[in-house]
């Protein structure tokens, strides 16, 4: 059986899915920190994300708002659905998609605010998952990394995940 805090990271990579970007679509803080502090490392596979959370100290403010706003959003969604996953998902372990599955399979029963946040979960993946497997292929899940990797390639997203950060 998977302990709380498994459940917790696992609903935090979950949460990575969370929308509502910040405000300001022409900033890209990272991208800069990312040529500056990443000189030569290809993307994929979470390797500038990784990079980047690894030269802490030397990025931007911009870049570091912007990496902790995406790891809050996923700590958000693993929050809201903590109880609900406590309650319905004990035996499931994280991982592959089976937490969110889980949670899913008793959506009539859940808590409101898990069912917002699924809601806004499956709002994303509606609107980003091409744009995911395009621009951040092999991304880990987790510590909000997937949000991180968009919106540092914020020029290069689709028309429909562009509207889920700004509608």
């Amino acid at each position: 059986m998977p302990t709380n805090r498994a459940r917790a990271a696992a609903l935090t990579a979950l949460g990575q899915l969370l929308l509502a970007g910040p405000a300001r679509a022409d900033e890209q803080p990272c991208a800069v920190d990312a040529q500056r502090v990443c000189a030569g490392i290809p993307p994929g596979d979470g390797r500038l994300f990784f990079c980047l959370k690894s030269n802490w100290d030397n990025l931007s403010d911009g870049c570091r708002k912007l990496l902790d706003w995406s790891q809050q959003r996923a700590n958000d969604v693993a929050l809201d659905c903590q109880g609900d996953t406590f309650s319905w998902c004990q035996g499931v372990p994280p991982g592959q998609g089976r937490l969110f599955a889980c949670l899913m399979s008793h959506r009539d029963s859940l808590s409101s605010q898990c069912k917002d946040a699924l809601t806004r979960v499956n709002e994303f993946r509606a609107g980003c998952s091409g744009d995911v497997a395009r621009l951040c292929p092999g991304l880990p899940p987790g510590q909000g990394a997937v949000l991180a990797c968009l919106l540092t390639q914020r020029d290069q997203l689709s028309g429909s995940c562009r509207a889920v950060f700004w509608p």
